[in-house]
């Protein structure tokens, strides 16, 4: 109960003294420094704990010449419709040629449409 009656501005104000000065010691310095181990160490700790990794003699030559003989012609690609069936090719021209029907005629459509609504513009302008 005695925590409650405390001003929390008092604790704020010890908090704001205790936190002055937060510039690193250098004992903090000198440990943080001892932690970082340099790349160039790092690097030739992991080449000597991976020493028995390296492949063989005979397995890079292996690969290499299976790198070679592969470099030749390469397969070209399939055509298009080498995945459509027989009667597929006929439906997708029968598809190509509807989607021209239907272009030709919703555009004869909306021409004579545009005719008659300027007609229709035309003759109430006479009028007016």
């Amino acid at each position: 109960m005695a925590e409650r009656e405390q001003d929390p501005l008092l604790n704020l104000a010890a908090l704001a003294r205790a936190t002055d000065d937060l510039r690193p010691t250098d004992e903090l310095t000198d440990a943080v420094l001892l932690a970082i181990v340099p790349p160039d160490d790092r690097l030739a700790r992991i080449t000597k704990e991976t020493l028995d990794l390296a492949p063989s003699e005979a397995f890079v030559s292996s690969v290499m010449g299976a790198i070679g003989a592969a470099s030749g012609a390469r397969p070209g690609e399939p055509a298009w419709s080498s995945g459509v069936v027989r009667f597929g090719r006929f439906a997708l021209i029968g598809a190509a040629a509807a989607a021209v029907l239907g272009l030709w005629l919703s555009r004869t459509a909306e021409t004579g449409y545009d005719s008659v609504v300027l007609e229709s513009v035309a003759s109430v302008e006479v009028y007016e």
